[in-house]
């Protein structure tokens, strides 16, 4: 075989390999051992740390976005944040109502990434962060990060394989933030179980009332890339992920979707949802 068609054919695998990976990772496969819950619990988990910090590390710009202060993360706050996932690690999830369990999940899934992205800071984006078992793998969300119940889990696990297969609800796209400026904003408040139907209908509102979610072009939709990702999370068809679109949207988007039908393109920014850019 010549060199140029080794080439070529390596490349053709590698691309292959890429997209098959890139798939893989929005999978939605259930794992049976998390839907152990109690619907009589009335116990609470304690998220006042991650609170203290999201007060102290998030700042808002003029365009929306909740930004992380990563640049000025004190040891202090670091230690503290690693204190809280620590907390979290010993939890008995399974003895919590499924409410609480939600809450707990995005906020531990929020707070790894924060952790992540603050032991390797500075980085441009988390995509950066490679850190995933595999050749070619992209970002830290195949690693092993956190055990809990005595399984050790990946940021991808938590995602595909609890949130989503256990919930089904389309919502929590709007919580999860992965450390990215396209993502949906990591929320200033965290998750509680006693106002989590809320802060999700926020959370929905904002993200796809948001330019990072949803825009309006001379009459032409472009939306976001999860929403290409996670097609099926959002009934799986174009006209599906318009009617949920147009069902959280205001003003004045709401009257610029009013004649449209299809989704023309997808947009996303990887870069760190950071108050200073390191590149």
């Amino acid at each position: 075989m010549s060199r140029f068609k080794a080439v070529v054919v390596c490349g053709f695998y590698f691309l292959m390999f890429c997209t098959f990976s890139t798939q893989a990772a929005f999978n939605k496969s259930l794992w049976p051992i998390w839907e152990v819950n109690n619907p009589l619990s009335t116990a609470v988990i304690d998220h006042s740390d991650w609170q203290t910090l999201l007060n102290q590390c998030v700042v808002t710009n003029d365009e929306g976005i909740n930004l992380v202060d990563y640049a000025h993360l004190t040891p202090k706050q670091h230690e503290r944040l690693k204190r809280y996932i620590n907390q979290l690690s010993k939890i008995d999830i399974d003895a919590y109502n499924r409410d609480e369990q939600l809450a707990f999940w995005i906020n531990l899934y929020n707070a790894l990434t924060v952790s992540i992205v603050a032991d390797y800071y500075p980085v441009s984006s988390i995509e950066d962060i490679n850190i995933s078992p595999g050749l070619f793998s992209i970002g830290p969300w195949g690693a092993k990060i956190i055990t809990i119940n005595g399984t050790p889990l990946s940021l991808d696990e938590i995602h595909n394989r609890i949130i989503r297969p256990i919930w089904n609800d389309p919502r929590t796209h709007y919580a999860i933030n992965n450390g990215s400026i396209g993502a949906a904003n990591l929320s200033k408040k965290a998750y509680l179980g006693k106002t989590i139907e809320q802060q999700l209908n926020n959370a929905a509102m904002e993200y796809i009332n948001s330019l990072r979610g949803v825009q309006v072009i001379e009459g032409k939709l472009i939306v976001s890339k999860i929403y290409e990702w996670f097609s099926d999370d959002f009934g799986g068809t174009k006209l599906d992920i318009i009617n949920h679109i147009k069902y959280y949207a205001r003003e004045p988007l709401k009257s610029q979707l009013k004649h449209v039908n299809t989704i023309e393109n997808y947009m996303y920014n990887w870069h760190l949802n950071s108050t200073v850019d390191p590149s």
